[in-house]
């Protein structure tokens, strides 16, 4: 059965300090883009969680069902985007 992905949210901005993100919904697949070209972005999904790292210009996608992101990082331009 084929996975269906009916919703988008987006999200854009720059994080300077642990940040909180939340979809109007749970999303099924999160992508997370560092759009720094040195800068690290932090981001886990529960707050007992440990950061994972994207350095400068990559990309990650998780297919999971989170509501929230949370990033961190030191005026880290990002983008995510949520589709579930």
């Amino acid at each position: 059965m084929a996975l269906s992905l009916t919703n988008y949210h987006p999200f854009q901005g720059t994080v300077s300090a642990p940040t909180t993100l939340t979809f109007p919904w749970k999303a099924r697949e999160i992508t997370i883009i560092n759009d720094s070209d040195f800068s690290d972005l932090e981001f886990k999904f529960n707050l007992g969680e440990t950061y994972g790292i994207l350095g400068g210009g990559e990309t990650v996608t998780i297919r999971l069902g989170s509501k929230t992101v949370l990033l961190n990082g030191s005026s880290v331009p990002y983008r995510v985007w949520g589709i579930g």
